[in-house]
């Protein structure tokens, strides 16, 4: 487990493109964002889709009415939003979790099963405090946590 702190926007965007840079070929296939509303979770998701292959496609939104936007990216990216999905997934959620093809990035992470994860995810907490936002970062599965050691080397404001 690792904390970071983001004191503004721009160094949301500079993570969302390490995330670019560093989840392809990872081995990585999900981002569980947890966090309450305005903590920071779609601007992150952005920044990610924005600077993958194929990102300037992309028009990234929240899905909080579609529940999952999808981005013509390399990798794909399936972005959900499970904020209104309490009690049921819709299939192309899970489809895209048991796909080895696409990053599928949940926000409101908590309303799924531990039993729908794939073994490699990075599990991110986000807190918007008055002037910064507070990042719990969690690795599950060794891909994941080769990542997460690789972040706190070169992020600054890492815990290790």
């Amino acid at each position: 487990m690792a904390g970071i702190r983001l004191d503004n926007l721009e160094e949301t965007r500079r993570l969302g493109r390490w995330l670019a840079d560093h989840l392809p070929g990872s081995g990585v296939r999900a981002l569980l964002l947890r966090g309450p509303l305005g903590s920071g979770k779609t601007t992150l998701t952005s920044a990610l889709v924005q600077a993958l292959p194929g990102g300037d496609k992309a028009e990234t939104a929240s899905p909080s009415f579609t529940l999952c936007n999808h981005y013509p990216t390399t990798p794909a990216v399936l972005h959900c939003d499970l904020y209104r999905s309490v009690g049921g997934l819709p299939d192309e959620i899970l489809d895209g979790l048991e796909d080895p093809a696409v990053l599928t990035v949940v926000e409101w992470a908590e309303y799924l099963s531990p039993a729908d994860l794939p073994e490699e995810i990075l599990d991110i907490s986000l807190k918007a405090c008055e002037k910064s936002r507070l990042l719990t970062l969690q690795a599950h599965g060794s891909s994941a946590a080769k990542l997460l050691c690789d972040l706190c080397a070169q992020w600054p404001e890492g815990d290790g």
